[in-house]
Formats: structure tokens, sequence, C-alpha cells
């Protein structure tokens, strides 16, 4: 009897502990970013669209870090429009987890394939819920507050409104304007992308390029000798096979999401990553060598994805007024 009333003292002590804190460590915003590149591969964004993808849920879950880690400061008065976040309950709040968790539910928002990434959070809050209830619900429900704010903002950048504007018209009569290609002769992509309201930048055209050389098919012409250049490089590739350098280098930034086949009479397409994804993608590589923890990760996303948003703004803005043949 004695020893069975032993028993019950030591199962209730055990029962009656506190339970250990969720801990996280850079990999789990690694796998998080890593899942929404794969979902939109699979789904097909653009490249100027997947920037916004990756900026938004980064910046949601840099704001919740940032909140209370003084090393870093708040992106609010940083960037455009972003105001601070609004007074949000804290107590008990796991700011590493509340930030994953801000990322994933943005994210979610912002894809197509909802199910793909519902599937891999429940995967985790299952977990997560299991080990510290009380503290998986108040990092959740902070976190759900800054993906609010985030998304009142998210919602002001004009995105909405460009999905209604006219295709991009093509001038079929001028030699030097771009033109739909074979085989799947695509719409210009995104043409309106420069009314998108930037993060930094005080206008699409703040830094515009150098206007290329003027059209020209004469001989000697600044235009028709780097349209030589660029042949004379692309034979001198090819001579040389697959194997190459200049071949495996060309393989290694080949960035176009969606890209058309054709074997004979069967037609299939290839989906890759964007440019963009490619930047992340080594952001990731850079944190990893670099030793970044949890925080310092989350502040090199959020950096590299709001210069890879910003740059599709000026490259887009510059791509339809130049609106150069290929």
């Amino acid at each position: 009897m004695r020893k069975l009333a032993c028993l019950f003292l030591v199962a209730g002590l055990w029962s009656c502990a506190e339970p250990e804190p969720i801990v996280l460590t850079s990999d789990h915003y690694h796998s998080s970013v890593d899942k929404l590149t794969e979902i939109m591969v699979h789904d097909i964004f653009s490249p100027p669209v997947a920037s916004r993808v990756y900026a938004y849920p980064n910046i949601a879950a840099y704001e919740t870090m940032a909140s209370r880690n003084d090393k870093y400061r708040s992106l609010a008065g940083q960037l455009n429009g972003l105001s601070a976040l609004p007074s949000l309950p804290n107590e008990g709040v796991n700011y590493p987890l509340a930030a994953l968790m801000a990322h994933m539910e943005l994210g979610k928002k912002l894809i197509f394939s909802e199910d793909r990434m519902l599937t891999y959070r429940d995967s985790l809050y299952g977990v997560w819920k299991d080990q510290n209830q009380a503290e998986f619900e108040a990092s959740l429900n902070y976190a759900m507050g800054v993906v609010g704010h985030i998304s009142q903002w998210m919602d002001r950048d004009n995105y909405n409104e460009t999905r209604t504007m006219p295709k991009f018209t093509v001038d079929t009569d001028s030699p030097d304007r771009w033109q739909p290609t074979p085989p799947s002769y695509m719409d210009g992509i995104e043409p309106h992308w420069n009314k998108i309201r930037p993060m930094v930048l005080a206008a699409p055209d703040q830094f515009k390029p150098t206007p290329h050389p003027e059209f020209s098919l004469e001989e000697d012409t600044p235009f028709h000798k780097e349209l030589m250049e660029v042949y004379e490089v692309s034979q001198e590739i090819t001579s040389k096979g697959d194997e190459s350098e200049e071949i495996a280098i060309a393989q290694f930034w080949d960035c176009n999401p969606y890209v058309s086949v054709t074997r004979g009479h069967l037609m299939f397409a290839t989906k890759k990553i964007t440019p963009g994804a490619h930047w992340i993608g080594i952001t990731k590589i850079a944190a990893r060598k670099n030793g970044e923890d949890f925080d310092g990760t989350v502040f090199a996303y959020t950096k590299t994805s709001i210069g890879i948003f910003d740059a599709f703004i000026s490259c887009w803005d510059e791509k339809y007024r130049s609106n150069l043949i290929r």
C-alpha cells in the first residue's frame, strides 16, 4: 500500500512539473522559407509576384522578432507606409516561435495551394501544442496580431488594383519592340508592376539605368556590336558542348519559372525557381556558413527579400519603358 501511495505521489509531481519551453533553431526558419519556395514552384508564380510572396512573410517574422530584440530596429518608419505594431498581449510569448508562426500564416495567404502550407504548418503546430500548450497559444495569438497588422499594410501596396489593369499591348509595327516568342507566345508579364508601392525606393525610376544604344541593324553601330557580341559568345559556348564551364554557369542561373518545351508533337512545361528564389537560396547558404542564430537568419532573409522586392519594381519600370526586342 505504501509503495502504491509513493507511486501516485511521483506521478502527481511529474504531472505538475512545468512544461519545457519550445526551442527553435535557424533550421526551423530555413525550412519554412524552403516550403514557401516549394509551393511557389508548384503554383508557378511569376518572378515579380514571387518577390512579393517572399517579402511580406519575412517582414512579419522580422517585426515579431525585433519587438523583443534590441539589436534589431523595427522597420516601421523605414519601409514606405509601415507603422509600428499595435500593443499586443505578450505574456508567455515565445518570440522565435511567434516569428515562425507569423511567417507561415502570412505566407499561407499569399499562395494558391494553401493546403500544402496548412499540412506543413499543422504538423508543427501539433508538436508544439503538445510540448507546451500555454506557450503555443500565447505565441500564436501574438503572431496573428502581427499578421493582421502587416496584412493591412500589404493590402495597400496596389497589388489588387493592378490585377484589373489591361494587358500589355504589343507593338507589331516596330522592329525594335518586344514581341511574344514561340512556342508559348506568352503575354508580357506584369506590365503595371511599377505601380506597386516600393519598400524603400522613393519612386520606381529613382535609379533609372543608362539607356540602351539606339536600335540599329547597321554594322558598326553600338547596338549591332552588342547584338553580335551576344551571338558570337553563344556560338562559342555551344561549340564547346554541354560540359563546358560556361554552360554550367548558365544552367546554374537559369531561373525561368515556366518554360514550354516542344518534342515533336508533344509540348510540356518545366517548372523551376524564380530569380528571386535563387537569391533567397543563396541567403540560406550564407546564413548557414556565417553560423547565424534564429534572429540573425530572419534578419538576413528579410533584408534580402526587401532588396529583391524593390529591385523587381525598378527593373520592371525600365523593362516596359525600354520595351526592347530580345
